[in-house]
C-alpha cells in the first residue's frame, strides 16, 4: 500500500530559525546532551567518572568553524543507530527527547560526521557516517566494521554554519561563547553529579563542573512544595559568587528545567529582592535556583528551547518559587532585608507625608518587594493615592447631588461628617508634606550659613554671598516673567511668610531694568512690590496680579549679607546711606512690570528695609547708635524727613530660628502625626501583593 514519506529538506526549512545567541548554540547543546545520555546510559551511578571533549576551532569564521565533540559512552548500537535514522522517535521520550534534535543539526552546519564504537554481543564494533541535508539519504555510511582500539564511544564533527541566521546568532568570541554555554548547562554544573566535560577553544582548556562549581559557597538547598496549580515543584538553591552569573541578565537566576536540561534563565533579583546574600563569611553573593517538576517536563518544546507556556504563567512560576525561596531557603537574609526595607518606608514617609495615606504594612504590601529607594516607593503608590483623591472626588459629588433631591437622605448627617473629616484627613497630608519641605530646606540653609562662616575672614569670597541669595531666591529674575519658570521656585517664606508666594519682584535685577524711567546700576539683592495678600494691593479676579489702578504704598527692600563677614570699611558698605540710595531711585517712579505695565510708586510709600547679616566687627560699630529689637539681637532706625518707614538689620541666626518657629508652630497646631491611625477613604481598594516582575 501507498505510505507517507518524508520530505526531510523542507522539514529542517520549517524549523524555527535562531533570533539569539542562546538559539543560535543549540545544536551544539544538543549534541552535548546526546554525549551526557550515552555516559549515563554506559556507567549509570558512576556517570561522574565519565568525560567529554568539545574542540573547537576558527570560532570567529562561520565558514571554517570546526567543531569535536568526543564522549566515551555506550556509542550508536543496533537500537541506537536505530532510532538516530528515526525522525520524531521517542527513543528519549522518557528522559524529554523530541526526537528532532539531529534535524537542527543540519539545519546549522555544512558538514557533520559521526563516528561510534559500540558493542555488539561480544565483539565492539565501529560505524562511521555522514548525516547530510538529502530528501533521498541522509545518513551516508563511510565504514563499518572492527575498530582500532577497543574502547566506546562516539566523535561527531561539525563544520561551518550553513546558513546566514546561524551565522549571524553564533558567538565568535572565546568568552561570549562560554557564558552562553555555562549558563545553558549551568543548572547540571552546580547540581553535580553528571560527566566532566572539558572544552578546548582554539588552545584555551576550560573544565566544567568545576568551572562552576567553584564559584558556589555552602552546600545546596532544597526544597518541594505543593502548587494549586504547577502540582509538584522541586527547587534545589545555589550561594555563589557573582562571576557565576557573568553574561546572564542580573544577578540572581531561575533556572526552569525540562526532563533535567535548563530551558529558561529567569532573572529574579526583583522578586528576591535582597542585592548581596551573605553566607560562611563572604558577602556580595548571588543565588541561583534551578526548578523541575512534571508541569515543567510536559510542556516544553519540540527543540526544548522554551516552554510553551505564556509569559504570564512563566512569571506566575517564578513568582511562587521566589516565594519559598525567600520563606525557607533564605529566610534570615530576607528578614534582615525586609527590616531594611521597612526603615527606609518609614523615611521615605517622613519626608514625603501624602504618601502615608494607610497603614505602614498595607502601603508596603502594595509596592515591589525590591522597592528600597523613594523614587520606588512613590511609584508604586502613587496609583492607590490617584485611586483614593478619585473615591473621595466621587463621595463628595454624590453628597453634593444628594442635597439637591426634594428628599434628603436619613444619614446625610453622617455622610458630612464622613466627608468632612476625609477632606481634614487629605488636607493634613498636603500640609504635613509642605511642612516636610520646608523643614529641610531651613536645614540645608542651616548648614549653608554654618559653612560660609567657617570661611570668615576671606573677604574675596563674595560668590558664597551670592550662593546664599540664590538659594532664597533665585538671582537675576523678574517675578511676574510667566516664562521663567525658576520665578516661582523660590523660598522668600523664609524672610516673610507674606512672601511665599507672591510674583511681584524683583531679585539682584539694576534698578534702570525694573524703572520705566531712570535708575542706575545698582542692584538691590531683593524688592517687593506685592506682597501677594499682605501689604501691597493685587487685583481681585487674580491675586498674582498687581492692581496697577493704585499706586504702591508700601514696598520692601532685602539685602543679604555673607554670614560671618566683619568688614565693611569702604563707603559703599553704609548700610542706611546703601539703602536710601535705593529709596531716592524707587520714591515717585514707575516700576515697569515683565508685561509692560506701570505701577507707580506713591510719594508717600512706607519703606520696609531689611538687612540680614551677621552683626559683627565693622558693622556692629555702624549700628552702634541704632535701637535694638525686642529681642536684643537685631537694629532697627525709622526713616526720616523724605522716607517714611524702616530699616531693620537682622541677624542670619533669628531669621532661620524665626522660620523654624514658624514651621513647627503649623506643624504641632495641625497636630499631624504620620503614625496616628488613618482611615481616608472606605472605598480605597484593598491592598494586594504588588505585581512583580522578574525584570
Amino acid at each position: 500500500m501507498p505510505a507517507l514519506s518524508n520530505n526531510i529538506e523542507n522539514r529542517v526549512r520549517k524549523l524555527p530559525k535562531p533570533s539569539n545567541a542562546t538559539q543560535g548554540l543549540q545544536p551544539l547543546f544538543e549534541a552535548v546532551s546526546n554525549a551526557m545520555f550515552a555516559l549515563e546510559d554506559r556507567l549509570e551511578k558512576n556517570v561522574a567518572n565519565g568525560r567529554i571533549d568539545i574542540r573547537i576551532t576558527n570560532l570567529s569564521s562561520p565558514d571554517d568553524l570546526v567543531i569535536v565533540i568526543v564522549d566515551r559512552g555506550i556509542g550508536l548500537d543496533a537500537k541506537r543507530y536505530g532510532a538516530f535514522c528515526e525522525i520524531d522517535t521517542d527513543f528519549k521520550q522518557a528522559r524529554g527527547g523530541k526526537g528532532v534534535g539531529r534535524l537542527f543539526w543540519l539545519d546549522a552546519f555544512s558538514s557533520i560526521q559521526v563516528e561510534s564504537t559500540y558493542a555488539e554481543a561480544d565483539a565492539i564494533r565501529r560505524r562511521a557516517f555522514d548525516f547530510v541535508l538529502n530528501n533521498l539519504e541522509q545518513v551516508v555510511p563511510r565504514y563499518e566494521g572492527v575498530p582500532d582500539d577497543g574502547d566506546r564511544g562516539t566523535t561527531i564533527t561539525f563544520k561551518g554554519l550553513r546558513t546566514k541566521e546561524y551565522g549571524a546568532h553564533f558567538p565568535r568570541r572565546s568568552d561570549t561563547f562560554l557564558r552562553y554555554f555555562s549558563a545553558h548547562f549551568i543548572a547540571d554544573f552546580l547540581i553535580g553529579g553528571g560527566p566532566r566535560l572539558f572544552i578546548d577553544l582554539d588552545g584555551d582548556l576550560t573544565e566544567y563542573p568545576k568551572a562552576v562549581a567553584d564559584l558556589t559557597v555552602g552546600k545546596p538547598l532544597e526544597t518541594t512544595f505543593q502548587h494549586k496549580e504547577f502540582g509538584t515543584l522541586a527547587i534545589v538553591g545555589f550561594t555563589c559568587q557573582a562571576e557565576a552569573s557573568t553574561g546572564l541578565e542580573g544577578r540572581h537566576q531561575l533556572h526552569l528545567l525540562a526532563n533535567g536540561r535548563t530551558v529558561e534563565t529567569r532573572k529574579v533579583d526583583n522578586l528576591l529582592g535582597v542585592t548581596n546574600l551573605e553566607r560562611d563569611g563572604q558577602q556580595d553573593l548571588v543565588f541561583h535556583g534551578c526548578v523541575s517538576g512534571e508541569y515543567l517536563d510536559l510542556r516544553v518544546n519540540e527543540g526544548r528551547t522554551a516552554f510553551n507556556l505564556p509569559e504570564r504563567t512563566l512569571k506566575d512560576i517564578s513568582r511562587a518559587c521566589m516565594e519559598i525561596v525567600k520563606e525557607r531557603l533564605l529566610p534570615d537574609q530576607v528578614a534582615k532585608f525586609a527590616k531594611e526595607r521597612r526603615d527606609n518606608y518609614v523615611a521615605f514617609v517622613e519626608r514625603y507625608p501624602t504618601f502615608g495615606f494607610d497603614t505602614d504594612d498595607t502601603q508596603l504590601k502594595r509596592v515591589p518587594f525590591h522597592a528600597m529607594a523613594p523614587e520606588e516607593f512613590a511609584s508604586g503608590l502613587i496609583k492607590y493615592q490617584i485611586r483614593r483623591e478619585e473615591d473621595r472626588q466621587n463621595s463628595l459629588q454624590e453628597l453634593i447631588d444628594a442635597l439637591d433631591l426634594e428628599n434628603v437622605p436619613i444619614d446625610l448627617e453622617a455622610s458630612v461628617a464622613k466627608a468632612a473629616k476625609e477632606i481634614q484627613n487629605s488636607e493634613q497630608l498636603a500640609l504635613a508634606q509642605h511642612v516636610v519641605r520646608r523643614k529641610l530646606a531651613l536645614e540645608m540653609l542651616d548648614k549653608l550659613i554654618r559653612r560660609i562662616r567657617m570661611r570668615s575672614g576671606r573677604e574675596d569670597d563674595h560668590h558664597l554671598e551670592r550662593t546664599l541669595h540664590a538659594f532664597i531666591c533665585p538671582m537675576g529674575i523678574m517675578g511676574d516673567n510667566v516664562s521663567e519658570l525658576k520665578s516661582r521656585a523660590h523660598d522668600l517664606w523664609v524672610v516673610d511668610e507674606r512672601l511665599a508666594f507672591t510674583r511681584a519682584f524683583s531679585s539682584d535685577k539694576r534698578l534702570d531694568a525694573v524703572l520705566a524711567e531712570g535708575g542706575s546700576s545698582d542692584r538691590p539683592d531683593l524688592l517687593v512690590w506685592n506682597l501677594a495678600y499682605g501689604l501691597g494691593v493685587t487685583a481681585a479676579e487674580n491675586p498674582e496680579v498687581v492692581d496697577v489702578s493704585e499706586p504702591l504704598r508700601s514696598m520692601m527692600v532685602v539685602e543679604f549679607k555673607k554670614p560671618g563677614r566683619t568688614v565693611y570699611a569702604k563707603a559703599e558698605d553704609n548700610i542706611e546711606q546703601q539703602i536710601t540710595r535705593y529709596l531716592a531711585q524707587l520714591k515717585g517712579g514707575e516700576i515697569e512690570t515683565f508685561d509692560r505695565a506701570k505701577v507707580r510708586v506713591a510719594e508717600d510709600c512706607i519703606f520696609h528695609c531689611y538687612v540680614v547679616a551677621d552683626i559683627r566687627g565693622d558693622l556692629d560699630q555702624q549700628l552702634s547708635s541704632w535701637a535694638t529689637t525686642a529681642n536684643g539681637q537685631g537694629r532697627v532706625r525709622p526713616l526720616n524727613n523724605a522716607y517714611r518707614g524702616q530699616i531693620e538689620v537682622i541677624q542670619w541666626q533669628d531669621l532661620i530660628n524665626d522660620a523654624w518657629m514658624r514651621n513647627r508652630a503649623t506643624l504641632t497646631a495641625a497636630g499631624l502625626s504620620r503614625n496616628r491611625p488613618t482611615s481616608m477613604n472606605s472605598k480605597v481598594q484593598a491592598p494586594i501583593e504588588a505585581d512583580e516582575d522578574e525584570d
